[in-house]
């Protein structure tokens, strides 16, 4: 099988989109039916970890270099996997469509609940129905867990029919433990010594920090709460600090970020608790990653981590501090009950391989190819004319950036144009208004400043027409050299 496996967000530094893909993607090379496995990267840039050795680059500016590869008849591939929402451009929604087979990996659909979480409402609206539209233009579905399936039908309004469960699993890295001695030098440097509970991710509301915060109030005060994330909601009354505030816990909370690998394994190993009181998750792998340490964890029986933790966490009711307390009270004191639940924990995390959610993956392609081969795949088929002028598009001659760029500066010298056309317009209702004695008030005067120097040849030549301060078309020249440079170098 020949797999277009894109993976443009693998210029991004790692995370835990980023590491699933790279351990899905060493297993998809090493299975034997897997005949050439390409992986879409941006052009010029670096992967967090090397790729495997068998893994071919196909390095791409646009989606354009993308839709010339799948529809170069030597070139295309059997598959499309599109690993990510690309929601920087909305003509990535033909990718699935001009592809002979594709499948779109669905994470989960938590955004999509969550207008508050973007700048606007309008920016929310594209998304969600850039993400409606997009799985409705594959073949087949790729999820990590039978709750994510629920949430395509649910939230997405797609077909839960064509999702198939590939679950995740712990990196490689995470059952080689470290040593009590570069444990506790690990976690005195980060400046965790003592009894602390360990929890992870950013403080969006979905995480639910605010319930470990109230139980973590009600724990002895000698111990403390390290949170391996970052503080980004700031509506007011709502802020992780406020919340802190508003308890008193002081500095008995401490969030840390920019921690490497070794850093994350050794919080793990030397918390006394990993607390996961999420409320929402596609998958979850911290909760396993601890399992796999020998840690035991306290997460909230919501959405998939039940499906995830199995019997090997103790479950709390979703937004119940008073049960995460008690849990996390049992962990603190330790005895056989604890024992118990680490062993299970340890069982549990070994049912999850990065090989079985590659033989998954690779069960989902053949789906999708014999779906797209028998004519009843769900997807629309793109009309043949469309699909011919995209190819044109595709295989159109130039060099690359440089002639969009001159499109971008043509299409910017004719806003340019109308914006004057308009002040031209502006000014003459003026004088027709102070003629008619009706001259609209203007607005106050701004305070006066020294007008600064300005070097003799950044200023702007002598011309009839005053022009702005800032100009697209000369932002658009620095871009054009700054690309310039870069391939010289």
């Amino acid at each position: 099988m020949d797999i277009l496996f894109d993976a443009r967000m693998l210029d991004r530094p790692m995370s835990g989109l980023e590491r699933v893909q790279l351990n899905v993607l060493r297993e998809l090379s090493l299975l034997p039916k897997v005949k050439r496995l390409r992986v879409v990267l941006i052009k010029h840039t670096q992967t967090a970890k090397p790729l495997p050795e068998s893994v071919e680059r196909c390095e791409v500016f646009t989606t354009e270099d993308i839709v010339k590869v799948l529809t170069d008849e030597k070139e295309r591939p059997d598959v499309y996997h599109m690993t990510w929402f690309p929601d920087t451009t909305p003509r990535d929604l033909f990718l699935p469509l001009i592809a002979p087979a594709s499948v779109v990996e669905v994470h989960d659909a938590i955004l999509n609940r969550h207008p508050e979480y973007f700048p606007d409402r309008e920016h929310w609206d594209w998304y969600n129905a850039f993400i409606k539209r997009l799985i409705r233009n594959s073949d087949r579905l790729l999820v990590h867990s039978k709750s994510v399936a629920s949430e395509i039908e649910k939230d997405l309004q797609g077909n839960a029919a064509i999702a198939d469960v590939a679950p995740l699993a712990v990196d490689p890295d995470f059952h080689t433990p470290l040593s009590a001695a570069e444990v506790k030098k690990r976690c005195k440097r980060i400046g965790f010594e003592g009894d602390f509970v360990l929890a992870v991710g950013k403080d969006y509301p979905h995480k639910d920090h605010a319930t470990l915060l109230r139980a973590m109030a009600r724990l002895p005060a000698n111990v403390r709460l390290c949170i391996a994330g970052t503080k980004i909601w700031k509506n007011p009354g709502e802020t992780s600090d406020e919340i802190i505030a508003q308890l008193k816990l002081g500095d008995r909370v401490q969030w840390v970020q920019g921690l490497d690998d070794q850093d994350i394994k050794a919080l793990i190993q030397g918390c006394r608790a990993m607390a996961y009181p999420s409320l929402e998750e596609g998958f979850g792998i911290p909760p396993i990653e601890a399992m796999a340490l020998r840690t035991p964890v306290v997460a909230a029986r919501a959405m998939s981590i039940p499906e995830v933790c199995g019997d090997g966490a103790w479950l709390h009711a979703p937004g119940n501090d008073r049960e995460l307390e008690q849990y996390l009270r049992k962990c603190l004191a330790g005895g056989p009950d604890v024992q118990a639940l680490i062993e299970r924990g340890v069982a549990r995390e070994k049912t999850f391989s990065w090989k079985r959610t590659a033989e998954l993956t690779f069960a989902s392609y053949e789906k999708a190819i014999a779906s797209a081969k028998s004519g009843k795949s769900p997807r629309k088929r793109l009309d043949p004319v469309v699909y011919e002028s995209l190819a044109i598009a595709a295989r159109y001659k130039f060099n690359d950036l440089e002639r969009e760029l001159a499109a971008w500066q043509r299409r910017a010298h004719g806003a340019e144009v109308q914006l004057n056309t308009a002040r031209v317009h502006a000014t003459q209702l003026e004088h027709q208004l102070r003629e008619l004695g009706e001259r609209p008030k203007a607005p106050p005067p701004p305070p006066k400043t020294e007008p600064k120097a300005e070097p003799e040849a950044s200023r702007a030549p002598a011309s009839s027409e005053k022009r702005p301060r800032w100009s697209l078309k000369r932002r658009i020249k620095k871009i054009k050299d700054g690309l310039a440079r870069r391939r010289k170098a």
